[in-house]
């Protein structure tokens, strides 16, 4: 019983975490003129590697 509630609070945790990252990361994909449908699905996918969707997105041209 505990560990199921352990790893349904880690779950939630974690799922969180990545749409919060997509979501940052879509915010500034539209500042730069990029698509934020896709980069929020770049940035929610990578959510463990923070920073490099935006490093990616900082050395693009903007649009």
């Amino acid at each position: 019983m505990s560990s199921s509630l352990i790893i349904f609070v880690m779950l939630a945790v974690v799922l969180a975490v990545a749409l919060w990252s997509g979501r940052l990361t879509a915010k500034y994909a539209a500042k730069r003129g990029r698509s934020e449908r896709a980069w929020f699905l770049v940035g929610a996918l990578l959510f463990p590697l923070f920073p490099i969707p935006w490093m990616a997105l900082a050395l693009l041209p903007k649009k």
